[in-house]
């Protein structure tokens, strides 16, 4: 294949190794005699590692190549190995960031939002049976810390605060806390529909405090600092 060709002892066996992805779905629909086809789902957060796993693949197993997206091409392999010569080829799409197990699993160190999509394991087993797996690997953000912004740090007694919750990020959800505990909204204390901003009107005594807003998406969340808001 044109690549650089790796020794046997940069193959580790996958056996012992947790899975450390989200294994979510599987479905397996033979499309031919002796060719099958599956789909398998992985997620992870970015900066993880998550390993690729396709169950039964040891059994018989002749040869394999994982491929970046869904054509099984040349122009697109990672690796492709070899099992009666015990070889490893490395191919055009290899990252530098992965590990090939001799059971067909592919680990991938310090993934990122741009490792999102398709990867295409196909394997040659004995008896001329060959099976491809679509494997879609989902990485997600994690969040930036929020910081809070308020038109006045002091106000008066029956005029209006508005708090301010800044983050980079899209797609988030975004919860409102006073005094550490979750704050309550009521016909003075309102939201914009996106949450990211908070009006007190008019303010009252009682709502000196401690303000904080929480970002969060599936994978993590993050508070801004405390700020506090007292009356002139």
């Amino acid at each position: 294949m044109g690549a650089e060709t790796m020794e046997s002892p940069s193959l580790l066996l996958c056996k012992g190794l947790l899975l450390t992805a989200s294994l979510l779905t599987c479905w397996n629909s033979p499309t031919a005699a002796l060719l099958t086809h599956k789909e398998m789902r992985f997620s992870a957060a970015e900066g993880a590692k998550v390993l690729l796993y396709v169950p039964d693949q040891e059994e018989n197993l002749l040869s394999f190549s994982w491929y970046k997206g869904k054509d099984v091409n040349e122009n697109f392999t990672i690796a492709h190995y070899k099992k009666s010569s015990d070889s490893l080829q490395l191919g055009k799409e290899v990252s530098g960031r992965e590990e090939i197990y001799k059971d067909g699993s592919m680990l991938l160190h310090a993934i990122t939002q741009e490792d999102t999509g398709f990867y295409t394991l196909k394997t040659f087993k004995a008896h001329n049976q060959q099976e491809i797996t679509y494997a879609h690997l989902q990485v997600y953000k994690i969040v930036t810390k929020p910081y809070l912004q308020l038109n006045h740090t002091r106000v008066k007694r029956r005029s209006a605060s508005i708090f301010t919750c800044v983050s980079p990020d899209t797609g988030v959800e975004i919860n409102w806390f006073f005094n550490y505990k979750p704050l309550n909204i009521t016909e003075r204390i309102t939201l914009l529909p996106e949450k990211h901003q908070l009006t007190i009107s008019p303010v009252w005594k009682a709502d000196a405090g401690i303000y904080q807003c929480e970002v969060s998406n599936s994978f993590s969340s993050k508070k801004s600092n405390p700020l506090l808001m007292v009356l002139a």
